[in-house]
């Protein structure tokens, strides 16, 4: 029996553009992404058919299960044994970070080496495009940035290593909620590449990046209140910059020093919250991890 373990990791968007509608009905986004250390983790070993077990017990481990999607997707282009599945679940649900995401994946890429199927690359992007628009993001890693419904990807020098608090406020937002109420591109006139700083990745264009805003922010704080009063703490904290990640609802803030931000986090953890110190992780090292390199 092969067995194959791996990480998925969360991300964050940097900031979030919503530049229009397009002809399928998906928004058009502009934005810049980093995975962070924040991580779940998949154990996988061959069996006849698909089994999934998710830890914690109340998450849903049937078809609706993104890593069962991705085991599916897989088997339907490929014949191959069978895997059994166990998710161990880190990253919240519905919080913007895109574990689910994430977790498809690394599905796709750990299910592509235990049944040794050798699909390469380009065929798993095919596939991750099919099963939803963040999955893309997840087979590249480090600073990346995404356009078009999100599976439009391309890579930018990986960010200097900054320490990061990540907070979330106990509510889950739904991502197709919240477009809902997007009437109108928040973003009119923003173009491919005009974003500044893009592709010359420094400290004070990292500041400048998280200050363009999140488009989606100010739509999720009417489902989760919370998300003002954290970016503001975080900030008063001593966070050189704070944003919303995704369409919510966990907050993000960057930091100059490890210690200020364990602080941070205590601070956080006492107003009930959920926080985490985490790093953004390379391009390389996400690679590595997730077995691409």
């Amino acid at each position: 029996m092969r067995r194959y373990t791996l990480q998925a990791h969360a991300k964050i968007n940097l900031y979030l553009k919503v530049v229009g509608r397009r002809p399928d009905g998906y928004h058009e986004i502009d934005s810049v992404a980093q995975t962070i250390s924040l991580h779940d983790t998949l154990d996988l070993e061959t069996a006849e058919g698909i089994y999934l077990e998710v830890e914690p017990k109340e998450l849903p481990a049937d078809q609706s299960n993104l890593v069962w999607k991705a085991a599916a997707a897989l088997l339907g282009v490929q014949d191959a044994p069978g895997a059994r599945i166990l998710l161990r679940k880190r990253v919240p649900v519905g919080a913007g970070l895109g574990g689910g995401s994430s977790d498809a994946a690394a599905t796709l890429v750990g299910l592509d080496h235990l049944w040794n199927l050798q699909l390469g690359e380009d065929r798993l992007r095919v596939l991750a495009g099919v099963l939803g628009s963040d999955v893309p993001l997840f087979l590249i890693g480090g600073t990346v940035h995404v356009r078009g419904r999100g599976t439009e990807v391309s890579p930018l020098p990986d960010l200097p290593p900054r320490p990061l608090v990540l907070v979330h406020p106990g509510v889950s937002i739904s991502t197709r909620d919240v477009y809902a109420q997007v009437q109108e591109p928040l973003t009119p006139h923003a173009k491919t590449g005009s974003i500044p700083g893009l592709g010359n990745v420094s400290p004070g264009t990292l500041e400048g990046w998280v200050r363009l805003g999140n488009d989606l922010e100010s739509i999720a704080i009417g489902f989760c209140p919370a998300i003002r009063e954290i970016k503001e703490r975080l900030l008063r904290a001593g966070a050189s910059a704070a944003a919303m990640t995704g369409s919510g609802s966990a907050v993000f803030g960057l930091f100059d020093a490890a210690d200020n931000s364990s602080r941070a986090v205590d601070e956080m953890e006492r107003q009930g919250w959920r926080a985490w110190s985490c790093v953004p992780v390379g391009r390389s090292v996400y690679r590595n991890r997730l077995g691409l390199m």
